[in-house]
């Protein structure tokens, strides 16, 4: 092993090395060793050949060591000659350690050699037998020179004696520095250094394989022994590898000796649920944490697209807008938006969809005749063959289908003429199309099929309008926000753990959830779960959002928008008022509105209990600071304990405020396109070119409802009223359509979006034909006039909104039969062309005398005593009975069919408004001079007024002196003294008034004031510094004993708050 393991050193050691010198002189030591072992086998065994049983591995190793050695030769021979042939300093930093290097590798050669020669003299035999004859021949001439030269001694040295000192010169040592290199020249050196590789064995050329040499040929014993070496070579490896493995292999017997018992057994199995649990645990840790990193990740992108858009944006010269979601807090529709999701809609166009739907008629005709005359042909094709008689009857469906196709020729040729959308009503085999004058007595169907959706532009629209999306929601919680699991398992799934993707109030806790609510919209309608916390309100999708013109999903199958939709957080913080709702004429829902304007509108399906559910828990388990809505949620007891018509009489609020209101109170909501706010008809004057405010006979009659304005169509309808023989009592009617449905809106509202893709919708996917659509405001006013089926108000639009009028984005209204192109509405002289004086002068209209003396009549009509019962029949205001409050519970109809017609009544032709006076008349206005008058009623009065400064203001007797400014927030008040001093004081209101206390004083950091002349003169800047500055103010000529006032005053201070103290001088020159 030592020989082995020396060989291996002295192949990767470098010649000159030290380690090189100390592995040859090792070497050398180790062979002696060697060659005494193998005389001791010889004269024991009486063997002395080579290669024998007894000394074979012996042998194997004294020719390793030679070929090594050989080896080892060539590579100091190289080294030898770069060193020589080389400038000094190109391999060494000096020329001592060229010295030295240079004598290590003649050392290590003679090394080299003396192992040679040991062997050579040692063991002969084996060399004869391993080595080729030519190799031995001059192996053996080499080692005799040296033999030689030694025995001739001072001879051979005198005869080279001027080589061997220039060979001094360079680091030689005489004499046998020149043995050496004549060694080192000898052709056993310096040949034989080829081999010959037999599959994986590597033979040298020195070694005996067979060679032919001066007519001689060698025996195989070299290739033999080299085989011999690379066997035991495998051996040794394989052993050690043994020698290795064998604890390791002790160790897994043992070990598996172990877990064969049944200890390990049960351990192993209470392993393996415990890694199966936190495999689960794991796996859903990492999902909720991708999804909550994807969420912040969507959130944060979202909200730096609106910072970037709300910069951008201003700049931007073109660009198309939209009527804003929300009101302002008045309750009034005015802001309008940018569309960023702008269509045109030129496909909706009517001419377009019309010439649309004739083709689509006439391929269906053809289409109908070719199959009726290839069946024709084949019934009398298979009679012939059969022997069987053609019958008239087999005929009569070519008829049948000719008569089909004539009805819809006529459906083509009725909706050529403008009478109604084609498609869009359903006539009976026995009705005569050319007969229908009524639109009253045609049933509306809405179209299922072949209908042209707008869903991608709306759904694209929830998501990127700002005004659509919660700000609040960029702010989601950190992946360590949330406990870490502690090895327990999961006993039940937390059903509210989207919730907590929400950053939470400290201490807020969750109150309630409540499993089926429906969020209600202008456009859609989505089912969710709703959460109710102390803080918050937090909604979760669990459906698609349905339009709610089309009743179909807004998202398409394949939308990625369509898996995971928006979990949205309303803060309780800024709720102001609740109003409860109806929703399908059922009491079940709740419009809740907030202070920055936004309304939420929620349906509870569980009816109304969970509906009174969830407002008690929001009165008393929530933190509503500035929620003000009574306890009731009944629209009578709201009306009545708002106060709202005595402060309308004493002129507190303008008529469109209380019109607002009363809307509100009602049920009218701007979020269900089905009870939209109801506005009157105020002029009747459209054709004049000027307008006077003061003559009665510009105005409309408010004491009667629209159907009844006009004396003659009254009659008509009256007698229509006395010859509805099939009808109960409770179900007549005088007005088969209603003065506001999602019609009448949109009929109005069309040239604005998002009314604008609702009228689409509810025409199947086009615009009305351009004859129906609103375009001449005196013409309009006419049809409420004269046609019996219209009786509709106006909107509030109509005195808040000009825009209503313009068709500001072009789209295409179509033309009418007379040539008229449908753009902006026509508006009447007095309005100059203008809308926006038009909506002036119709506000100024609704405010005036006249409406103010005679609002109260159309009130009690649309909202008081004369809405329901004898007093509506009276005065000729009756309506469908499916648009009154409690006509019909939709609970209780079991048909599928029929409650399914009268959802669709109730949807579509109208909702009356809760009744919110039953018995006496509405109170009339009371005179303007009777009211109160503002404080600056005239301009003479603003020089007479006179500022009141309190003699003690609040916080100026403490210690901290006067308030500079005072911040309220939420649930606290912060207050800011003069000394720099923040004083946090907690409140809490009620409808009884508000508690207020104590809560922190902390004093704030800041620089000191600015100690000019100017601000000395004005006060000293802190009350406890007024003692260090009396010197400063003294040099001045500043009386101290005017800065008793406390005021703060600085260069970086934002207001001056005078003491108590202050003196009069000082607060005439503040």
């Amino acid at each position: 092993s030592l020989i082995r393991l020396s060989l291996l050193l002295m192949a990767h050691l470098e010649p000159s090395s030290v380690r090189f010198l100390q592995c040859c002189s090792r070497l050398r030591c180790f062979l002696h060793w060697t060659l005494e072992l193998i005389r001791e086998s010889v004269a024991s065994g009486g063997y002395s050949a080579a290669f024998h049983e007894l000394t074979a591995p012996l042998d194997r190793l004294v020719l390793a060591i030679v070929l090594q050695c050989h080896r080892a030769f060539s590579r100091c021979s190289a080294v030898l000659i770069e060193i020589e042939s080389s400038p000094a300093d190109k391999y060494f930093p000096s020329i001592d350690s060229r010295q030295k290097n240079y004598r290590r590798l003649f050392r290590a050669t003679l090394e080299l050699r003396e192992i040679v020669m040991a062997a050579y003299r040692g063991r002969n035999e084996v060399l004869r037998a391993a080595l080729s004859l030519q190799a031995y021949e001059a192996l053996q001439a080499g080692l005799e020179e040296i033999n030689n030269q030694k025995i001739q001694g001072a001879p051979k040295s005198s005869h080279r004696r001027s080589s061997m000192s220039r060979a001094s010169a360079s680091g030689g040592s005489g004499s046998k520095e020149a043995s050496l290199r004549a060694f080192m020249a000898n052709s056993w050196v310096t040949g034989f250094h080829d081999v010959d590789i037999d599959g994986n064995l590597v033979i040298p050329e020195q070694v005996a394989n067979g060679q032919i040499y001066r007519h001689r040929t060698a025996s195989n014993r070299g290739r033999l022994a080299i085989e011999e070496l690379a066997s035991e070579s495998k051996t040794i490896i394989k052993d050690y590898n043994n020698a290795l493995n064998a604890p390791f292999e002790a160790y897994c017997e043992d070990q598996r000796q172990w877990a064969e018992t049944d200890a390990v057994r049960d351990m192993e199995y209470e392993g393996d649920i415990a890694v199966k649990r936190f495999s689960a645990k794991y796996r859903s840790d990492l999902s909720q944490i991708t999804r909550l990193v994807s969420l912040r990740t969507e959130a944060a992108d979202h909200r730096w697209k609106l910072v970037a858009r709300k910069i951008n944006e201003p700049w931007m010269e073109n660009g198309y807008w939209k009527l804003a979601k929300h009101t302002d807090r008045l309750h009034r529709r005015i802001l309008l938006v940018r569309n960023r999701n702008f269509k045109s809609h030129e496909e909706a166009s009517y001419e377009l969809m019309l010439g649309r739907e004739r083709e689509k008629a006439q391929k269906y005709r053809e289409e109908r005749l070719r199959k009726i005359k290839e069946k024709k042909e084949q019934d009398l094709s298979d009679s012939l063959r059969g022997g069987r008689n053609v019958t008239f009857g087999d005929l009569n469906e070519e008829e049948k289908e000719g008569k089909e196709m004539n009805k819809v020729s006529s459906m083509v040729r009725v909706a050529s003429k403008g009478i109604i959308p084609f498609a869009e009503y359903s006539i009976d085999d026995n009705e005569d199309v050319d007969d229908v004058d009524d639109l009253d007595d045609i049933t509306l169907e809405p179209e299922d099929e072949d209908a042209s959706q707008n869903t991608d532009g709306i759904e694209s629209e929830v998501l990127s309008d700002p005004q659509n999306v919660d700000t609040h929601e960029w702010d989601q919680v950190k992946p360590e926000d949330y406990e870490h699991y502690q090895g327990e398992p999961e006993k039940e799934t937390d059903i509210n753990a989207w919730a907590k993707a929400f950053v939470w109030y400290e201490g807020e806790q969750l109150v309630h959830s409540f499993e089926s609510v429906v969020l209600v919209t202008l456009q859609t309608t989505t089912d969710g779960i709703l959460l109710l916390t102390t803080h918050g309100l937090y909604f979760h999708p669990t459906g698609d959002e349905i339009n709610v013109m089309t009743k179909e999903m807004l998202s398409k199958p394949d939308d990625k928008n369509s898996k995971e939709q928006k979990d949205r957080r309303w803060r309780l913080s800024q709720l102001t008022e609740v109003h409860g709702r109806r929703y399908m004429l059922r009491a079940q829902a709740l419009e809740l509105f907030f202070a920055d304007s936004h309304e939420l509108f929620i349906n509870f399906n569980g009816g109304t209990k969970e509906r009174d559910k969830f407002y008690a828990k929001l009165r008393n388990s929530c933190k509503v600071p500035m929620l003000c809505s009574p306890k009731s949620l009944n629209p009578r007891t709201v009306f009545k304990r708002s106060n709202l018509t005595e402060q309308w009489r004493k002129r507190k609020i303008s008529n469109f405020d209380y019109l607002m209101q009363l809307n509100i109170m009602a049920g009218r909501t701007f979020n269900d396109i089905t009870q939209y706010p109801v506005f009157p008809w105020i002029l009747a004057d459209y054709t004049s070119k000027e307008l006077d405010l003061n003559d009665t006979r510009v105005f409309r009659d408010l004491t009667k409802p629209v159907g009844a304005l006009n004396p003659d169509r009254l009659s008509q309808l009256i007698e229509r009223y006395h010859n509805l023989d099939g009808f109960p009592e409770e179900e007549r009617f005088l007005y088969g359509s209603h003065y506001s449905s999602p019609g009448v809106v949109l009929h109005y509202l069309i040239r604005q979006e998002p009314f604008t893709t609702m009228a689409i919708e509810l025409q199947s996917g086009r615009f009305d034909c351009p004859d129906r659509l609103f375009f001449d405001l005196a013409a309009t006013w006419k049809s409420c006039l004269t046609s019996t089926s219209d009786v509709k108000e106006l909107t509030p639009e109509f005195f808040t909104c000009p825009e209503i009028l313009l068709n500001t984005c072009n789209f295409p209204l179509g033309e009418t039969q007379s040539g008229i192109v449908v753009s902006n509405v026509n508006l009447p002289p007095w309005a100059n062309g203008s809308p926006y004086e038009f909506v002036r002068m119709h506000r100024l209209a609704l405010e005036s005398e006249y409406v103010s003396q005679n609002l109260n009549h159309w009130v009690d009509l649309i909202f008081g005593y004369k809405q329901r019962g004898s007093n509506a029949a009276a005065a000729h205001n009756v309506f469908h009975y499916l648009s009154y409050e409690g006509s019909v519970d939709l609970d209780k109809i079991t048909d599928e069919i029929d409650r399914r017609a009268t959802e669709s009544h109730i949807q579509n032709f109208g909702q009356t408004p809760s009744q919110l006076i039953v018995k006496e008349p509405h109170p009339t206005r009371s005179a303007a001079e009777d009211c109160w008058k503002p404080l600056c009623y005239e301009i003479s009065c603003i020089k007479e007024l006179r500022c009141h400064t309190p003699k003690k203001q609040f916080g100026g007797s403490q210690t901290h002196g006067a308030v500079i400014s005072i911040h309220v927030l939420t649930e606290s008040i912060v207050v800011i003294y003069s000394d720099f001093t923040v004083g946090t004081y907690k409140w809490s209101a009620s409808r009884n008034g508000f508690s207020f206390k104590m809560d922190k004083m902390r004093i704030i950091g800041c620089r000191d004031s600015s100690m000019s002349s100017s601000a000395v003169f004005g006060g000293d800047c802190a009350p406890e510094r007024a003692a260090r500055k009396k010197s400063s103010s003294s040099r001045n000529g500043i009386d101290n004993n005017a800065n008793n006032g406390k005021s703060v005053v600085g260069h970086w201070s934002f207001g001056m708050t005078l003491g108590g103290s202050t003196n009069d001088g000082l607060r005439r020159r503040a």
